[in-house]
């Protein structure tokens, strides 16, 4: 698991795995504080919270969702270690950019797939998604909701029918949100 630096900023940006550059490392760090901006200026009715980047290669970006939100759900690590545990929250690795996960210790890390991002637009747009999930992530019961998802996903306490119907319709609710909100900010970067 990649550890948060302790900067007095509330952003840090990491390298997880072998060939994840510097170069990509500082591109991130260039861009992220001016998009972190622009989506709290949006919201403008919270401060984002600390976020870790995490820059990887596609195929540990399963593992290190699996861990880092299995932890913070509280999920026995021979759970959420075993290679069949797959998470709708992170989707398709092969097309992944971004995705928000919660992290133990109420911290909030950005997955970045690295190959994906070599684009300046790409990156911003990533960056820009990333933020939004955030955002989303600190409104009021979410974190608690995400957690319950999870354990549901893990197959730890497994929802009802209902409850995951509900629960996984306010996440399509939240995805299309999140791409409103990510079109409309597009423009003005």
């Amino acid at each position: 698991m990649p550890l948060t630096k302790n900067r007095t900023s509330k952003l840090s940006v990491l390298r997880y795995g072998a060939f994840v550059s510097r170069t990509a490392e500082q591109r991130v760090l260039s861009r992220a504080s001016a998009v972190q901006n622009l989506v709290h200026d949006h919201y403008g009715r919270r401060p984002l919270g600390p976020v870790t980047i995490v820059l990887t290669k596609p195929h540990l970006l399963l593992g290190l969702a699996n861990e880092a939100q299995g932890e913070a759900a509280a999920v026995p690590a021979n759970v959420w270690k075993s290679a069949g545990t797959k998470q709708a929250i992170v989707g398709k690795t092969r097309d992944f950019r971004v995705a928000t996960v919660i992290a133990p210790k109420g911290a909030m890390w950005m997955l970045l797939s690295a190959p994906k991002l070599r684009d300046r637009k790409q990156l911003q747009l990533a960056l820009l998604r990333g933020f939004v999930e955030v955002d989303q992530l600190i409104r009021s019961g979410a974190r608690e909701n995400r957690i319950t998802w999870i354990r549901h996903e893990m197959k730890v306490h497994p929802l009802s029918k209902r409850q995951a119907n509900k629960f996984q319709a306010q996440m399509f609710a939240d995805g299309a949100e999140a791409e409103r909100v990510t079109a409309d900010l597009a423009r003005r970067l």
